[in-house]
């Protein structure tokens, strides 16, 4: 069986329900396994084919019957074989999606970052790297089947006219999403200061913070919504005009796939700093990230007046991640440990990159 191990985060949850769904078109059996605190999120999004199990790092559950082990984002996890949780042949596949080669300009807490995603890696048979842009080269340091794939999102489940209905708002009546994090994990530091100032402008624009899976306890203004937690975030996503989030990877996924503009606030940790940069990266600007309160304003009003060009950016992006990724782990999951490296170039013809895998691709 492939037993799928996934985080806490909105955006590793959506990307687990996306290649679960693509698996169990497969036929393959496939249980995951996740923090008690997500299971109501994700039972009502799961196929019911899909076995549901509570997340225990210390005795992992069917270990012994796991025959493919994915691991989106936690670094306990790839050690689970030689730590004999699982058996000896089972082949350990691990989902990323930072840029880890180190830069000239970077701190050292980002090298640490980095040189800590290798490290995870290498302790996997293959590593599964969500690219936004086609990669260039590896790590020299990567000893595992390094499979670059691009963007996995959710697919569209209710129209923007639906979303709005939800939220109480008129049919073309405009709003700015703020999102905050899944609310379980690593939560965001300065999140009281932006609420402060989100509030302080609920008079000039229409909000809607979103619904997580823990309640913020936090005195909103009358005029802003509060969202409930909706099944598929990226419906909400697509609804908006602007989201301004924390700087996370799923959001800037649900932001991409939809063409919604995005205005990331400032990092709290290297790994958010490094969402920043992507997101700089893509737009080609870095107007769209807010370090100080006084640059809200003209940030947000910057963002729409370029909307069009942010979204025919966001548009060069492929996002049809969790079909190549569903592809690649259907073929390790029936290829033995022991011939998994010489079927390597087998792999990689899945990924659409052309400078590592398929030659006839034009990313």
């Amino acid at each position: 069986m492939i037993s799928f191990v996934v985080g806490r985060g909105m955006g590793h949850l959506g990307r687990c329900i996306s290649i679960s769904e693509k698996l169990q078109q497969h036929h393959l059996p496939i249980h995951v396994f996740a923090f008690r605190e997500t299971h109501g999120y994700l039972s009502k999004n799961l196929h019911n084919d899909v076995q549901l199990k509570a997340f225990k790092s210390k005795k992992f559950e069917d270990g012994k019957q796991t025959t493919l082990l994915i691991n989106d984002w936690r670094s306990d996890v790839p050690r689970f074989r030689s730590e004999g949780k699982v058996g000896g042949n089972t082949k350990v596949v691990t989902l990323y999606h930072s840029d880890f080669i180190i830069g000239t300009n970077d701190s050292a807490p980002m090298r640490e970052y980095k040189n800590r995603i290798v490290e995870i890696a290498n302790q996997s048979d293959i590593f599964l790297h969500m690219n936004l842009i086609p990669p260039k080269q590896t790590h020299p340091q990567m000893n595992c089947i390094y499979i670059p794939i691009p963007l996995i999102t959710r697919e569209i489940s209710q129209s923007p006219q639906e979303v709005r209905r939800m939220l109480g708002l008129q049919q073309n009546e405009s709003f700015i999403l703020v999102h905050m994090g899944g609310g379980l994990a690593n939560r965001y530091e300065q999140i009281v200061k932006w609420y402060d100032q989100i509030n302080s402008l609920a008079g000039r624009y229409r909000f809607v913070v979103a619904g997580q899976l823990a309640d913020e306890d936090y005195q909103f203004d009358e005029r802003i919504i509060k969202a409930p937690l909706i099944p598929n975030g990226k419906n909400l996503v697509q609804a908006a005009s602007l989201v301004i989030s924390k700087p996370g990877m799923g959001i800037l996924g649900d932001c991409i796939s939809t063409g919604t503009p995005l205005l990331f606030l400032p990092p709290d940790d290297a790994e958010r700093e490094q969402k920043i940069d992507m997101l700089r990266e893509i737009v080609n600007s870095d107007k769209v990230s807010i370090q100080e309160p006084e640059e809200i304003v003209p940030k947000i009003e910057y963002v729409l007046a370029n909307k069009e060009v942010i979204q025919k950016r966001f548009s060069l992006i492929p996002t049809n991640g969790a079909e190549v990724a569903s592809k690649i782990i259907e073929m390790a999951y029936r290829i033995p440990l022991s011939k998994l490296a010489k079927r390597q170039e087998d792999l990689l013809r899945l990924t659409p990159y052309s400078s590592f895998g398929h030659k006839d691709g034009c990313l």
